[in-house]
C-alpha cells in the first residue's frame, strides 16, 4: 500500500523559534526550487527496473517518507507502488508532503528530540541542508553503503558535494540542475541569428538591440539567484571546499559588480516586479506576468526552470529556446547548478535497511532516474540514465528543441557547489539586510559583501 497524507500538523511560534534561525528562513532564491514543475507523466502501464536485486529479504514493512514538493511526492508514490509490485508484496510506503518552511522545522525538531515523530526518509532542500549537519548522527552516514555498490562513480560528483561534510556522505542528489539560457528565440534570433550567444559580452550586445527597439524590455532579471549561478560559473561560491567563507572574495565582488552593470551601465537587466523572484516559484505570478508581457526575455535557470515556463507561461509556447550560458571569456565554462535537494536516511527509523532498498531501487538505479525525468523534468545526476533514448525528445514547447542534449552537452561540466552548516545563515542574512542597501547603491558591493562575510564568520566562530 502506498498512501499519502498532506499537512503536518503546523509548528507553534516556540517550535519554530526552537527550529533554530538558519533552518526557519526562507531562501533569496525562491525555497521550493522546482516544485512548479507540475504534471506526473510516468510511462504508460506499471513501471519495473530491469535487473534489480533487493538486499534484503521480503518482509512486512512500512515507510514514511516526507518531502515538500507535490511533484517529488507523486514520484515517491509512484515508484512505492513499483517496488510493492517488483520487490516486496508487503511493502508500504506513506508518503507526507507538507509547505518547505514547515516540513523543514518539523524535521530539525523531530531530530533535535531524537527522532520523536521523525520519518525513514526525508527530503531536505540543499540551501537547508547545512543546518541539518549541525545535529552530528542524524542522518545515516550512506558513504560506505553508496561506495560498496559502487554508485560514487556513477552519480555527478559536484551534485553530491551538496550533502556530504568532511569527505561523509548524507544525502543523494535528486536532480543535476544544470544551468543553460532560457531566451526568447523569437526575439533574439532577429539580432543573433546565425550561432548561439558565445560570451556575455555577445549577450549584451544583443540584448540592447532589443531593448533599444522596444523600451518595454528590460533584459535579464537580476537577484541573488543570477549572482549565485554566474559565481558558480566562474568556478567560486559562497563557501569553499573547507568550508571557509568566500562570499567576500575578489571574484564574488567582480560578479556582483558585474551583474549590477547589466542594470546600471549596459540597460540590459532589471530587478524583478516587486515581491517577484528571478527565480520564479510557483506563487511569483507577478514575476510570469513580467515575462508574459516581454519585459525579461532571458532567464539563466537549471533544468527544472524548462517546466516553470511551461507550466506559467504556456501561451508563449514555441518563442522560447535554450542554450548553453555565455561564457565570460571565449572558451570559458558554460554552464552552472542551481537548485537542489537531497533524500536523506533518518539515523533514528527502525527499518534503515528497508530505507536503503527503496532508496537504491527508486534514486540509484537508471529506470528510476529515467521515470523522474519523465514524470517532472528533472535531469538525472545519475550518469548512466543518460544513455536511455527517452531523454532525448522534443519539447513543443521549446520549439521541438532536444533540451536533453544540450543538458547532456553542458552536464558533465557542472561546477563544484559547496555545503557549510553556516549556510542557510548566510543566505537569510543576505536577502534581509543586504538586498536593498547594495542593489540601492547605498554600500558598494565589496562594502556589502565584507559585512555579510565577517557576520558570517562571527556566527561561526
Amino acid at each position: 500500500m502506498v498512501h499519502r497524507s498532506r499537512g503536518i500538523q503546523q509548528l507553534s511560534r516556540r517550535g519554530v523559534l526552537r527550529a533554530g534561525a538558519g533552518a526557519a528562513g526562507a531562501l533569496a532564491l525562491g525555497p521550493h526550487t522546482y516544485a512548479a514543475a507540475r504534471g506526473l507523466h510516468m510511462q504508460d502501464g506499471p513501471i519495473e527496473v530491469p535487473g534489480f536485486e533487493s538486499e534484503i529479504e521480503p518482509q512486512p514493512v512500512r515507510l514514511t517518507v516526507w518531502t515538500f514538493v507535490d511533484t517529488h511526492a507523486r514520484w515517491f508514490e509512484a515508484m512505492g507502488e513499483a517496488y510493492r509490485a517488483q520487490v516486496n508484496p508487503d511493502f508500504e510506503l506513506e508518503v507526507v508532503q507538507t509547505a518547505y518552511d514547515d516540513h523543514h522545522s518539523k524535521l530539525l525538531v523531530s531530530m533535535q528530540a531524537g527522532g520523536v515523530g521523525a520519518p525513514d526518509l526525508a527530503d531536505i532542500e540543499q540551501g537547508r541542508f547545512g543546518t541539518f549537519m549541525r545535529l552530528p548522527g542524524a542522518m545515516e552516514d550512506l558513504t560506505e553503503r553508496l561506495e560498496s555498490g559502487s554508485y560514487l562513480e556513477d552519480l555527478v560528483a559536484a551534485r553530491q558535494s551538496l550533502y556530504s561534510i568532511d569527505g561523509r556522505m548524507y544525502g543523494i542528489e535528486h536532480a543535476l540542475t544544470p544551468v543553460v539560457l532560457y531566451f526568447r528565440s523569437d526575439l533574439y534570433t532577429q539580432v543573433t541569428p546565425d550561432e548561439p550567444l558565445q560570451t556575455w559580452d555577445d549577450f549584451i550586445v544583443a540584448t540592447q538591440e532589443l531593448v533599444n527597439a522596444d523600451g518595454s524590455i528590460s533584459g535579464i532579471g537580476l537577484n541573488w539567484g543570477l549572482f549565485d549561478m554566474v559565481l558558480r560559473q566562474r568556478g567560486h561560491d559562497l563557501f569553499d571546499a573547507e568550508g571557509n567563507v568566500t562570499v567576500d572574495s575578489p571574484e564574488a565582488i567582480g560578479t556582483l559588480e558585474w551583474m549590477l552593470a547589466l542594470r546600471d551601465e549596459h540597460g540590459v537587466g532589471a530587478e524583478p516586479p516587486a515581491g517577484a523572484q528571478a527565480s520564479g516559484t510557483a506563487a511569483d505570478q507577478s514575476w510570469y506576468a513580467a515575462v508574459r508581457e516581454g519585459e525579461f526575455v532571458a532567464v539563466p535557470g537549471a533544468d527544472w526552470y524548462a517546466g516553470f515556463l511551461r507550466d506559467n507561461v504556456p501561451e508563449l509556447s514555441g518563442q522560447w529556446a535554450a542554450q548553453y550560458l555565455p561564457a565570460f571569456e571565449a572558451g570559458g565554462a558554460r554552464t552552472s547548478v542551481n537548485g537542489g535537494t537531497g533524500l536523506t536516511i533518518v539515523s533514528t527509523g527502525e527499518n534503515k535497511d528497508a530505507a536503503w532498498d527503496f532508496t537504491r531501487y527508486s534514486m540509484l538505479t537508471a529506470e528510476g532516474n529515467v521515470q523522474r525525468f519523465l514524470a517532472i523534468r528533472l535531469w538525472p545526476p545519475l550518469q548512466s540514465a543518460w544513455e536511455d533514448e527517452r531523454l532525448y525528445s522534443g519539447d513543443d514547447y521549446f520549439g521541438g528543441q532536444e533540451l536533453g542534449r544540450l543538458f547532456t552537452e553542458v552536464g558533465a561540466e557542472a561546477p563544484e557547489q559547496y555545503q557549510s552548516p553556516f549556510r542557510a545563515d548566510l543566505l537569510q542574512l543576505r536577502q534581509d539586510n543586504y538586498t536593498r542597501p547594495i542593489f540601492d547603491g547605498e554600500v558598494t558591493p565589496a562594502e556589502g559583501l565584507q559585512q555579510l562575510a565577517e557576520e558570517v564568520r562571527a556566527l561561526m566562530s
